[in-house]
């Protein structure tokens, strides 16, 4: 990922607990059950050996485990407080320059796929510039997205304020995930930096969907001249596998398992990234890492070599279907160990009436897929919840024990679909 400068009564929990603050950053990580987590947005793409030394630090600040999160960022694990105080110039040391000011987030491939109506990049740049002045008055977790239009879009991604190509030299605007109306390209940074003023006055804690439920959707298309439009279908976009580049050259998108890769797999895998002459390293969207500037035959090779080392590069391998956070013991509010488990259940989603995503989340928060599944596990005080087209945070159709949790998951996902009659069946 490219950036710019009513329910059981355990799942009930008081909402303010539930709702998740500023993110964890270098300078203020964030306490886990393994200790601190700090997070990474690289501004730049990285090189094969700021890569490496990034696994370098994850072993000499923290517990080893890097992760690429949902939306392209770097997580380090394990970490103190001393190592945590060390850790920002370490990076520093790399030459790798964290996002700063309001971040702008675009396609990992932005400039760079030839799908692209436009290149993102300078939409991007005009926004972060003009919305700097708002940080202080907006929430910690508002959103921009900028998509040119390209195959490799970042279209997955929740935004508070999303912009896509559209047709004709203009760009439609949605606003918490609804389609607002179109705009002129060359309204758009204006048009957004306005939208984020507007919704920095009505508060710090304001989100956009807060706004247009607040101010309505036809007030707003009005008061920022948008012109309305139907909603376009679009393809989803899978960062994993083979994609042309518009200078001829290859990316292979690459994904450790749930987006966790040990220390020692990232150096392996960064020794195959300088031999096949690869110009960089960037972070994706969808726990993916891209391998940019490769010849046909060494994304080939390349791509060998990082499924010898545990990385999924078949696109249709089915743990791409499947979200989980560390779960327990990593994480402290975790119910459920939720990886081995998320792990076994994965091969028989090819074999079940399952369509859409599996994800196994230790608690009602759902950080690893806050979006609705078409099968959810939940860990909850009194066992595991059983959640259909869903999110961790809706009522649960069956709680069930967890010792029998695996039993249960595999008689359901081995039907062809999920019948109602399994579900009201008694777990007792």
């Amino acid at each position: 990922m490219s950036a710019v400068p009513a329910r059981a009564m355990e799942m009930s929990a008081d909402a303010a607990a539930m709702r998740r603050g500023a993110c964890p950053s270098l300078p203020e990580p964030m306490p886990t059950g393994d200790g601190l987590l700090a997070r990474l947005q690289p501004a730049a793409p990285l090189t094969p050996d700021q890569l490496a030394g990034l696994a370098r630090l994850a072993c000499e600040c923290g517990n080893g485990i890097v992760e690429v999160t949902a939306r392209g960022k770097l997580q380090l694990r394990g970490l103190t407080a001393e190592s945590a105080a060390r850790l920002p110039a370490g990076v520093d040391a790399l030459g790798i320059v964290p996002v700063g000011g309001f971040p702008v987030e675009t396609g990992a491939l932005a400039g760079l796929d030839p799908a692209e109506a436009f290149d993102p990049r300078p939409l991007a740049q005009a926004i972060s510039e003009g919305a700097a002045g708002l940080v202080p008055r907006l929430a910690p977790k508002v959103s921009v997205v900028v998509d040119g239009g390209g195959t490799l879009h970042p279209g997955a991604l929740k935004a508070d304020i999303a912009l896509t190509a559209g047709g004709r030299g203009r760009v439609l605007v949605r606003l918490a995930g609804l389609v607002a109306g179109e705009v002129a390209r060359e309204r758009a940074a204006e048009v957004t930096v306005g939208l984020l003023a507007r919704l920095a006055g009505h508060g710090a804690t304001a989100r956009m969907d807060g706004m247009v439920r607040q101010e309505g959707m036809a007030r707003l298309r009005a008061a920022f001249g948008l012109d309305a439009v139907p909603e376009p279908h679009r393809p989803p976009a899978e960062p994993v596998g083979l994609h042309a580049l518009n200078d001829g050259s290859f990316a292979f998108g690459i994904a450790p398992p749930f987006g966790q890769a040990t220390a020692g797999a990232l150096e392996r895998l960064t020794d195959a990234v300088r031999a096949s002459g690869a110009r960089h390293v960037e972070p994706a969207a969808g726990r993916a890492l891209l391998i940019v500037g490769l010849a046909r035959g060494a994304a080939e090779l390349l791509a060998r070599e990082a499924a010898a080392l545990g990385f999924i590069v078949d696109p249709s391998d089915p743990l791409r279907r499947v979200a989980a956070c560390p779960g327990a013991p990593a994480c402290a509010s975790a119910r459920i160990e939720t990886r081995a488990l998320a792990t076994a259940l994965a091969p028989l989603l090819a074999g079940s009436g399952m369509g859409g995503e599996l994800h196994v989340s230790g608690c009602a928060k759902g950080c690893a897929h806050p979006a609705r599944a078409a099968l959810t596990i939940v860990g909850l005080d009194a066992g595991a919840g059983i959640v259909v087209e869903g999110t961790p945070r809706d009522a649960p159709a069956r709680i069930v024990p967890l010792g029998r949790l695996d039993a249960e998951l595999r008689e359901l996902l081995a039907r062809d679909v999920m019948e109602d009659e399994f579900l009201k069946k008694d777990p007792a």
